[in-house]
């Protein structure tokens, strides 16, 4: 019985392959080749478009060290990542006002340490911070320890937007030095949150995850679809 109904929930949560292009065209506003690959398998590469924010720049989380501070800091950045690209909107050439489409935004950080309020944020290391900060967080906070994954996702379409905050922790196995320089060497660290990439080698220090998988790798495609379905339904 549970099997079934889950699988109802599940298919309700989906679009219709046969809808309509033009009222159904969902906009991923994301530089994340990992994002769209989830997205697209979830509802289609017909219907995504990809249209990244303009500017790559986003806010920090310099000093924040509470996890209400940093949740609060990731829904700013996404609800930035969102303005840009509906701003970007009318210049699309596909862009019909009538069928707004739905736009998908998410912002994911790590945070490690201590639950005391004295958190830390590892962000997106730049390439020259691999050697140096990356080593650091790997010894430090993430060999043989469990950090948080955090991703805030926001989704709207027209007028209604609505967000939502999943969370996953990851347990590391104990790590060697010798380990983690292979990593660094990989370049994999590079334009991860955090230094890793969870679907790729990093899986071989990953002992365990709990919660969304999909909130690990960058975009928890459960909770998005529901608020896609939330934003799709007459209101």
């Amino acid at each position: 019985m549970s099997d079934t109904h889950g699988t109802l929930q599940t298919h309700h949560l989906l679009i219709d392959p046969a809808a309509d292009l033009a009222t159904t065209r969902i906009v991923l506003g994301s530089r994340s080749p990992r994002r769209r690959d989830l997205l697209s398998a979830a509802v289609g590469t017909e219907r995504l478009v990809c249209l990244p924010p303009s500017s790559a720049t986003e806010a920090g989380f310099h000093k924040l060290q509470y996890d209400t501070q940093i949740r609060d800091r990731l829904l700013q950045i996404a609800r930035a990542k969102h303005d840009d690209v509906a701003a970007q909107l009318p210049h699309q050439p596909w862009f019909a006002p009538d069928f707004p489409p739905v736009i998908v935004v998410a912002a994911t950080t790590v945070i490690a340490g201590p639950q005391d309020g004295h958190r830390e944020v590892l962000e997106q290391p730049s390439p020259t911070l691999l050697g140096t900060d990356v080593r650091d967080w790997f010894l430090r906070l993430l060999s043989g320890k469990t950090h948080i994954v955090t991703t805030a996702v926001l989704v709207s379409r027209g007028t209604h937007m609505l967000s939502r905050i999943v969370t996953a922790e990851v347990e590391f196995e104990t790590l060697s030095e010798r380990q983690i320089n292979w990593y660094l060497a990989t370049g994999e660290p590079h334009g991860n949150a955090g230094g890793y990439a969870v679907q790729g080698l990093a899986a071989t220090f990953v002992k365990r995850v709990s919660g969304s998988l999909t909130c690990v790798i960058g975009l928890p495609l459960l909770e998005t679809l529901q608020l896609i379905h939330s934003v799709t339904q007459p209101r």
